[in-house]
Parts: C-alpha cells; sequence; structure tokens
C-alpha cells in the first residue's frame, strides 16, 4: 500500500528532491542537471506566499520527497486551474504514486481553493500519462499538432485534458476505501 501525502516542500527537502531528480529521456531532450543556486531561486519563487495564482506541493512518499505537484493559473472567478506533477526518477515511476498524487491534487483544488474544474496536458505519445488521464476521469478537451519539438525534430501532438471537481468525488474516493 502506498503512503503518499502532498505538502508544502522546506527548502532542504526542494534541495534533495531535485539532487536526485532525472528527467523522463523519453519525454525530454536535456537531461537535468542540478545547480544549487538555481534551485534555491526556482524555491523561493514557487513557494512565495504571494503568489495566489500557484501553490507548489512536494509529493511525499512517507518522508521521502518522490515529486513535485503544482496548481498552477487558479482562476478564482471561473473556479478553473491547470496542474503540473513530476517524478524524481524511474525508480518511482509507473507505481501508481503520480496517480495517487494527482487524486489527492484535485481534492485539494477543490477543497482547498474553491476550483471546479482541472486541466492537464501531455504529449500525445505520453501513454502513461494518458492512462492517468483515463483512469482518473479526465476527457479530452483539445489537440494542439505539431506543439512539442522532439530531439530529432520531428514535432508531438499536445493534448489538453480537462476534469469538472465535484463533491461526489471525495464521497465516491471515501466509500471506495
Amino acid at each position: 500500500m502506498l503512503n503518499i501525502h502532498l505538502r508544502r516542500f522546506t527548502e532542504k527537502e526542494y534541495h534533495r528532491f531535485f539532487r536526485r531528480y532525472r528527467t523522463d529521456a523519453s519525454l525530454d531532450i536535456a537531461p537535468f542537471v542540478y545547480s544549487r543556486e538555481q534551485v534555491s531561486r526556482s524555491y523561493l519563487y514557487n513557494h512565495d506566499p504571494g503568489r495566489t495564482d500557484f501553490a507548489c506541493y512536494g509529493i511525499f512518499e512517507g518522508e521521502e520527497p518522490v515529486g513535485s505537484f503544482q496548481l498552477k493559473r487558479m482562476d478564482p472567478g471561473r473556479k478553473s486551474c491547470e496542474f503540473g506533477i513530476i517524478l524524481r526518477d524511474e525508480s518511482v515511476r509507473s507505481r501508481g504514486i503520480g496517480t495517487e498524487a494527482m487524486r489527492l491534487g484535485m481534492e485539494m483544488a477543490r477543497e482547498k481553493y474553491g476550483m471546479a474544474e482541472i486541466l492537464g496536458d501531455t504529449r500525445g505519445d505520453n501513454l502513461r500519462m494518458r492512462r492517468v488521464f483515463e483512469k482518473l476521469g479526465f476527457e479530452m478537451a483539445e489537440r494542439v499538432p505539431g506543439a512539442f519539438l522532439n530531439g530529432d525534430g520531428t514535432r508531438e501532438d499536445r493534448l489538453v485534458f480537462r476534469r469538472a471537481l465535484t463533491e461526489e468525488d471525495g464521497k465516491k474516493e471515501e466509500s471506495s476505501i
């Protein structure tokens, strides 16, 4: 059973996460290179309490930071936001951690931030993420042809998915436990 939870990173945890972070070679052209200064600047920017349209949370397995989950472009008027998620490396991918983090993040978006809709996107060739969207009840809202550039010069579509966030979702989760 997974012991996954979301909470704000401390700066030390943020550095620990990014020191071990490895890009998914099938999705990213260039590998991530850790820089203490760059990660410190990123931490300050992503955890600025004045940013009301953005929230960054660590994905923790027990006490180990294994991912990052962000709520982005939160619009209280439209009650809509986007999310971003990254997992640390191959050792934590394909284990259900991202799916559980998304469930928790959707609940947080609804309960803590009052969002009624969440959007996410992925590359057309990212079958893993497309399965997660399907499993969590997202529907494809838009396809943007050729939006992503591959390392070999070819292009890949951007797929945008949308999901309504309702109180019934939380009740379904509780009844399935």
